[in-house]
């Protein structure tokens, strides 16, 4: 029994899913700790009203970059990923030139629009101070600053490198949480935030950058170099992986909206900046636990990619199913047994006025949250599966409904009512665990039913004229 027992425990460090799923995890926490421990710092230094016009303005400059990010990064991990499996290098680092010309392309067009649109859109949909608008415009440039990094990680991701990966993310949220909150005690009022931030996004390229360098000098046969990869840029077709961008990013952007955007400019517009504050803190506080799902999905990218490029469709659906049930009991669990502690949480790390507002929020969330955890390979199904239609068309339903819901209760329930938006949007996730079963069960399932039943018939004619 003992043996059988270390005989298992030995498999399970051996497999590589699981180890890289681990490394990820413990990166996601430190990330969701980094993201907690700046909202903290915010509302002793800028208070509810100053910290919610910051969640303000990073939502406005969101709501513009969102239109055009096409789901980028999703694409090149996979495509990189798939022509690594087969042996085509090349092709992995025409992905990757694609990545870094087409994110290049679309970061300089938003930090041109920006000006002229997020300023007014703060005064005049949102009845927000003009300021935030124009802080709102400084960040539209992260993505070009951001540009390095998220090429380099795309490749670390790709080759399966989630050590560097990790600490790439980890080394970027520390800086951040660091240079965020210095500069809100500097200044007292946004310009410290944002300027903290910004600073943040151009030192996490550098120190990505080298991390990448690094690997690519210790597996040159499996990481293509920074060379290679901008050899191919000016050649690479800004179109490469434009149609399936634009369908992945559709269904990603739309939750983007839906979960995270939406629900601060509605907070802005009907109730008030505090509001703003304490839902973002309650989000942050929720996704504590949830953090652990970006680190299964990006683990789970590469790996469901492989198995499909390989046309291994009954595994990689397996996988799929128990990606999605690991996250869920993980994640679910998490978040559990973490609510216990909650009041004694804000007790501690928050001014007393904030304590009631996030409790509410909290509690609010926890049935959407529970569904959401079993959501971590969705994208990743309808990527390698060629389906993106398909998880346009749910999203596109969920927005329909959910959105026009939400901002009927936040102006129906100012302060409480776009968390109850949320919470009822995010059961709308359990479609797609219900399509990816019939998906299964038609192209999957029943073709080989139909292969063995054919086999079987030629047997039995065989049989029959032998005999």
């Amino acid at each position: 029994m003992k043996a059988r027992l270390l005989a298992k425990l030995r498999s399970l460090v051996a497999n590589q899913f699981l180890r890289d799923t681990s490394t990820l995890q413990i990166g996601a926490m430190l990330v969701a700790g980094g993201n907690f421990a700046s909202a903290v710092g915010l509302a002793f230094l800028l208070g509810a009203r100053r910290q919610g016009e910051f969640y303000v303005a990073i939502s406005l400059y969101s709501s513009l970059w969102f239109l055009v990010n096409l789901g980028l990064v999703q694409v090149t991990v996979s495509k990189v990923s798939a022509a690594l499996g087969n042996e085509d290098r090349d092709e992995a680092c025409s992905w990757l030139a694609y990545l870094f010309k087409a994110y290049a392309l679309l970061g300089a067009a938003v930090g041109g629009v920006a000006y002229f649109v997020l300023p007014w859109a703060a005064e005049s949909l949102l009845d927000a101070r003009r300021e935030v608008g124009l802080w709102a415009v400084a960040l539209a440039f992260t993505p070009l600053l951001d540009l390095p990094r998220v090429v380099c990680n795309a490749g670390l991701q790709a080759t399966r490198r989630m050590l560097p990966l990790t600490q790439s993310d980890n080394a970027f949220e520390l800086v951040r949480v660091f240079l965020v909150l210095m500069g809100a005690l500097l200044t007292g009022d946004l310009s410290g935030p944002v300027i903290g931030s910004l600073t943040a996004s151009a030192f996490g390229s550098l120190l990505a950058t080298a991390l990448y360098v690094r690997e690519c000098k210790r597996i040159p046969e499996l990481v293509p170099s920074p060379g290679e990869i901008l050899s191919h840029v000016r050649g690479v077709p800004v179109g490469k992986g434009l149609a399936i961008g634009v369908r992945l990013g559709a269904a990603q952007n739309l939750n983007a909206y839906g979960m995270q955007i939406l629900p601060a400019l509605l907070l802005q517009r009907f109730g008030s900046p505090e509001w703003v504050a304490y839902l973002r803190i309650a989000q942050r506080i929720m996704n504590v636990p949830l953090m652990l799902m970006q680190a299964i999905s990006r683990t789970a990218l590469p790996a469901l990619s492989k198995l499909a490029g390989i046309r291994d469709m009954r595994q990689m659906c397996r996988a799929y199913f128990r990606t999605s049930l690991f996250s869920g009991l993980t994640i679910g669990g998490g978040i559990l047994a973490f609510l216990p502690t909650l009041p004694w949480m804000l007790g501690i790390a928050f001014p007393e006025s904030y304590h009631d507002p996030i409790f509410t929020l909290c509690l609010i969330l926890v049935p959407g949250y529970l569904v959401i955890a079993f959501a971590s390979a969705n994208d990743t199904f309808y990527l390698v599966t060629g389906t993106l239609r398909v998880a346009i068309l749910v999203s596109l339903l969920g927005a329909a409904i959910n959105m026009p819901a939400m901002a009927y209760l936040a102006w129906r329930w100012p302060t409480v009512g776009v968390a109850w938006a949320l919470s009822l949007s995010m059961l709308w996730s359990l479609w797609h665990p219900l399509y990816v079963w019939t998906w299964y069960r038609r192209y999957v399932v029943a073709p080989e039913r139909e292969e063995a039943a054919r086999l079987a018939a030629e047997d039995a004619r065989a049989a029959t004229t032998g005999s």
